[in-house]
């Protein structure tokens, strides 16, 4: 009984070090931008929507009385350009959005 024992434990071992070592799990990532454009603050989900479809966000909160949007995401994944050119692509007829860096 022991040397089953034994022997599976190091089968596990063996298999543990030939499978390298554990995948890097990336930290998340906070970004901040200030919001702007005609009207945009009645249209967040809109915000919300496009930016939850840009790769590597994970979340997004509004400051509204700041004028600022904070994205969360996956470091390796979340883009400041990709974000940026996200919300300003949200528009319609008579109202869009803007993304700006803050300074």
């Amino acid at each position: 009984m022991k040397l089953k024992t034994l022997a599976l434990t190091a089968l596990v071992l063996l298999g543990a070090s030939l499978s390298g070592p554990a995948p890097a799990i990336s930290a998340p990532e906070k970004l901040t931008l200030r919001l702007g454009g005609q009207y945009c603050s009645f249209y967040l989900d809109d915000v919300t929507k496009a930016l939850m479809g840009v790769p590597g966000v994970r979340h997004v909160s509004y400051n509204k009385t700041q004028d600022q949007v904070t994205v969360q995401g996956n470091g390796d994944k979340l883009k400041e350009s990709a974000v940026i050119r996200a919300i300003n692509g949200v528009k319609g007829s008579s109202w869009y959005c803007e993304a700006h860096r803050m300074n």
